[in-house]
């Protein structure tokens, strides 16, 4: 099987000042993305907002294909 890129995006959950979580979700990250980067965006979301970022999710599609 051959498995190919097709997407990275993650979601970025902060906590607002009731204890209330809220998601903001950022599509079409870079292919190379490391997790320091992603982390450090994270951070980035969190310092903008003035809610601290509690969770970061990452999804990656990738399309598979059989091998010929």
């Amino acid at each position: 099987m051959n498995k190919q890129w097709k997407k990275t995006g993650i979601k970025v959950q902060t906590i607002k000042e009731d204890g209330e979580y809220r998601a903001r979700g950022f599509n079409n990250l870079s292919a190379d993305a490391s997790p320091e980067k992603i982390s450090q965006f994270a951070q980035i979301i969190g310092q903008l907002t003035g809610e601290p970022a509690a969770e970061t999710v990452l999804t990656v599609a990738s399309v598979l294909t059989a091998a010929e």
